[in-house]
């Protein structure tokens, strides 16, 4: 099997690099991929994959059906980009003003595509049902995924599986442990209001900074104090906004704050998010300062399945990838909602250039870079391997 499927890879090597990087040239902000999700459908359309329908926005959800019995299978890429101005000098650089993939999306939506041509084409390698879910806006709340799950697609689905690419690390490289490997997230903004003044006589006015200084603080103290030493838990305050610059003399009435919490079990994040909101209220009760708080809960954490993490992990000790042991990461991906229904998992692939040539790069940065002729046709190779293993092994 491995080396049939080496061999269609080799034969389609070349078109899964040059769709990325048509889709790296023309990114679409999260829930603005209509382009994207029209090129996808056409491709789909051309390979003969059937879609279902009612799926919404613009995710799109392809699927084939074999002559055997077996598992459904979901496989999944997302397709949006990131609000960057690229930095990189390259032939296929973004021509989209101020969007950019910048998280490896575009290499995720043409590794999927190829998987589902190939087995288009190769139907004696499915048994029961595969599903090819193109989810749109990943990277903005709530997500496109929670959606996916409300139009149905995991009543069809008995397990999920998909790769993210990992700028960071080696081609060659892969990171795939079970239980929590992204965080859980949630966001606050707080509006207080106090009472302006003049400088020159603080004792008439209530400055809102007051408690925002008191607060930037003491919310870092949650996890300190607060949570198991041992957890993996961060509050983050990202803005600030008071006063007008320049006026030294003034005393303003009103300031703004906000940012996120984050952590890798989702029980936890929930209790850090009401320490945040209760903390917010107490200071500015102390300070006899109005709030108005806003929360929004987000993506919950991703918790691969052990069984699902041993195929994953079987099929890249068979095509001699090396599995990297990293800590879990304290981003989040809605990639959660799917793992929260069915049995799911999903892996750090390395794409980092093996070389040396470019240096490893940070996600959601303007000059993010993947070595994608080195790495997508590895990259294909290995999500075709993880396809025909769970046909396998999961009945």
């Amino acid at each position: 099997m491995n080396k049939h499927i080496q061999e269609l890879v080799s034969r389609y090597g070349n078109k899964v690099v040059e769709n990325r990087r048509y889709l790296h040239a023309h990114p679409e902000l999260s829930f603005q991929e209509e382009k994207t999700a029209r090129w996808i459908r056409d491709a789909l359309i051309k390979a003969g994959i059937p879609m279902l329908e009612g799926i919404s926005g613009n995710s799109t959800v392809g699927y084939l059906k074999g002559e055997r019995p077996g598992p459904s299978i979901g496989l999944r890429a997302d397709i949006d980009a990131l609000g960057l101005v690229e930095e990189n000098k390259l032939p296929y650089k973004s021509i989209t003003p101020g969007v950019m993939h910048g998280c490896g999306h575009d290499a995720h939506t043409a590794v999927l595509l190829a998987v589902a041509e190939i087995l288009a084409a190769h139907r004696e390698l499915i048994k029961g049902t595969v599903y090819f879910v193109f989810e749109q806006a990943e990277e903005f709340l709530p997500g496109g995924a929670v959606q996916l799950v409300k139009d149905g697609i995991m009543d069809k689905i008995d397990y999920m599986f998909a790769i993210h690419v990992d700028a960071e690390n080696p081609v060659g490289t892969i990171d795939i442990e079970e239980g929590s490997r992204f965080a859980a997230v949630g966001t606050y903004d707080f509006k207080i209001t106090g009472k302006g003044g003049h400088g020159g006589f603080p004792h008439t006015a209530n400055n809102p900074l007051l408690p925002i200084s008191h607060l930037i603080s003491s919310l870092n103290l949650i996890p300190a104090l607060k949570c198991d030493p041992l957890a993996n838990c961060t509050i983050t305050v990202s803005y600030l906004h008071c006063g007008i610059d320049g006026v030294a003399n003034v005393i303003p009435e009103k300031a703004v704050m906000g940012g996120c919490v984050r952590a890798l079990d989702t029980h936890l994040r929930d209790f850090m998010m009401s320490e945040v909101e209760r903390l917010g209220r107490a200071v500015c009760a102390a300070y006899n300062c109005d709030i108005e708080v806003s929360t929004v809960y987000g993506y919950p954490a991703v918790v691969n399945n052990g069984n699902c993490v041993a195929l994953m992990a079987d099929a890249a000790d068979e095509l001699g990838i090396t599995r990297l042991h990293v800590p879990p990461r304290l981003g989040a991906e809605d990639f959660s909602y799917f793992a929260e229904k069915k049995p799911s998992a999903i892996a750090w692939f390395g794409l980092a250039d093996p070389s040396g040539t470019h240096e490893p790069t940070p996600h959601h940065s303007p000059k993010f870079y993947l070595s994608d002729e080195d790495g997508l046709p590895l990259a294909l190779m290995y999500m075709l391997t993880v396809y025909c293993k769970a046909c396998e092994r999961f009945h």
